[in-house]
């Protein structure tokens, strides 16, 4: 009986065990599901040992599905008409000059291009889109410097290929909405079908503002919130006030 046991808690491991590298050496949502069922099968042979058995493997399970469960989308971001000022002395190493955190947005609007792209093979429903303001400050910098030169921007995204929504930074829970005749939410991606929007950001007032556009999916049961902004740093958007 020991013996049986003992080959029960190996064959147990060693599927678990096969489970964990599947989750980890092969990312995607048809890996993660075969590492579940690995592991579900290691807790089911452990379930003839013992029920505390049962138990561990079960929330083996459980970690290696939550450890594998990501996001279902991929987001590029892109600010074709921003960062046309700087916030005290311009670098001067041009390498420098082009990654200082010190670029912002001036003006009255700012735009920012979104590319939504599936990253699994069934579509993924986009809930909405929401704007996460992290500061804001009724005070522009008062040391913006204009750039040497304006090679630092992407090209702009043709206008017929996106779906323009506006929002407004002076609110107090800043919503995008869509232009006329733009569907509202939700909408579907496909790794073949992706979605461009175009985030319109203005204010009323001057100001110093940095933010954030929270993407809300849905997938599989599944659903959460991708963030994108300027390659890990918010986005920053400064009105400056009127030249007399």
């Amino acid at each position: 009986m020991e013996s049986r046991r003992l080959i029960a808690r190996i064959g147990a491991a060693v599927l678990l065990l096969a489970a964990v590298v599947l989750a980890v050496a092969v990312p995607g949502v048809g890996t993660w599901i075969a590492a579940a069922v690995l592991a579900g099968l290691a807790s089911a042979i452990g379930g003839l040992v013992t029920r505390g058995t049962d138990q561990v493997l079960a929330r083996g399970r459980d970690a290696i599905v939550a450890s594998t469960l990501v996001a279902p989308i991929v987001v590029e971001a892109t600010e074709p008409y921003g960062r046309n000022k700087h916030v005290g002395p311009i670098p001067v190493r041009r390498e420098e000059r082009r990654d200082s955190p010190g670029w912002v947005t001036e003006g009255v609007a700012t735009s920012v291009h979104l590319t939504i792209e599936a990253t699994v093979e069934r579509a993924v429903i986009l809930t909405k889109l929401d704007v996460l303001v992290e500061s804001q400050s009724p005070y522009p910098p008062a040391n913006l410097e204009d750039p040497p030169d304006s090679g630092i921007y992407p090209a702009p995204m043709p206008p017929e290929k996106l779906r323009t929504f506006r929002v407004n930074l002076d609110e107090a829970s800043p919503t995008p909405r869509p232009y006329r005749r733009v569907p509202k939410f939700p909408y579907k991606v496909s790794h073949l079908d992706p979605e461009r929007f175009h985030i319109r950001a203005i204010m009323d007032r001057p100001g110093d503002v940095t933010w954030r556009v929270m993407i809300h999916w849905r997938c599989n049961g599944q659903s959460g919130v991708v963030v994108a902004d300027d390659e890990g740093r918010p986005f920053r958007f400064v009105r400056t006030l009127p030249t007399q």
